[in-house]
């Protein structure tokens, strides 16, 4: 109903979007910018969220978030107040190690950041280790010539990191100097927004190596669908009744895209919402991708959809009763 139109929820009649929401059996949420901020819920996410299964449609969480383990990441939803399934929520540490698995990989993964990712990737069996080289007193130049290179690390992961040291790029930087070594990474985002703040994403160091090495990292995260695991190839989610929630164009939407999901883009304060605007205004077919179906400036509006859907649903149901009840008289008639 809406393909790539960055149609203006707040801005049609609740109708419309009830009767669209109405073809809706199942919807992603993205986290940071969307459900929650740091450790805090964004105002009307918690309500919207939890109506969404109350209203009969299945409600997942799906996040390139590192940090956390998965165990940690179904604790803080639940302490938030969202009403979630540890196993409706998806992260890019099961694609890595889905992705990990597929290739038989059997040598060590070393780990830029994501503490929680390192530690869900060990749990699933694999050697995931963390840079502890590091130049202490020594001239920055010379420690770099002189790095000692374990030959049993096979791939590098770039995954968001907070406490950068430089140092860590530089020995991940000689490891993909070695085209066998895979070069990995959660996500292409360049930052994640703090109200008015930036903080760098995993996208800004992925960038700075791909500069360094020349090559192209493998996204293991949204927008790749692997993120799923087998939700879409098993029939538990169809496509075209799914509805992709987020506030990232590279990630959120692209993601919904590939997915052949509808998508909705929440949010301002990245500068998405602008950059959509003007690839839609461009007509570059090839950047259409990142424009979002829908446009919402928060999640918690979404709430109002809903209980609009119940109602129309509710009129629905009445009309066709009195439609029955009045055939059924004239048969009797």
């Amino acid at each position: 109903m809406f393909k790539r139109s960055l149609s203006h929820l707040d801005k049609l009649p609740k109708t419309q979007v009830a009767e669209w929401l109405g073809g809706i059996d199942t919807v992603i949420c993205g986290t940071d910018g969307v459900l929650w901020q740091e450790n805090n819920p964004i105002k009307g996410s918690v309500e919207a969220f939890n109506t969404i299964q109350a209203k009969g449609k299945r409600s997942l969480i799906v996040t390139n978030a590192c940090c956390l383990t998965h165990s940690e990441l179904f604790q803080k939803a639940k302490c938030l107040g969202f009403k979630v399934k540890e196993q409706d929520i998806l992260s890019s540490a099961g694609a890595v190690s889905n992705y990990l698995t597929d290739r038989k990989f059997k040598k060590k993964l070393l780990v830029l950041g994501g503490e929680g990712i390192r530690k869900d990737v060990q749990k699933a069996g694999f050697c995931a280790v963390a840079n502890d080289q590091r130049p202490d007193d020594r001239n920055r130049l010379k420690w770099v010539q002189n790095l000692v290179l374990d030959p049993d690390v096979g791939a590098v992961l770039v995954a968001r990191v907070d406490d950068m040291e430089t140092n860590q790029m530089l020995v991940a930087c000689n490891y993909l100097q070695n085209p066998k070594v895979l070069f990995l990474t959660t996500s292409t985002d360049g930052f994640q927004t703090l109200g008015k703040s930036r903080v760098p994403d995993a996208g800004t160091v992925t960038a700075a190596i791909e500069v360094i090495v020349h090559r192209k990292p493998t996204v293991l995260g949204k927008p790749n669908p692997r993120i799923l695991g087998k939700l879409i190839e098993s029939g538990d989610i169809k496509p075209e009744k799914t509805l992709m929630i987020g506030n990232s164009l590279k990630s959120d939407i692209v993601f919904a895209n590939i997915c052949g999901f509808q998508s909705l883009l929440v949010g301002c304060e990245n500068g998405a919402f602008d950059e959509a605007e003007k690839v839609k205004k461009e007509g570059d077919e090839k950047m259409m991708k990142l424009v979002p179906d829908t446009f919402l400036a928060s999640f918690a509006p979404f709430l109002d959809f809903l209980c609009t859907e119940v109602k129309a649903g509710n009129e629905k149901d009445k009309k066709t009763q009195e439609h029955k009840g009045g055939s059924v008289k004239q048969q009797i008639k």
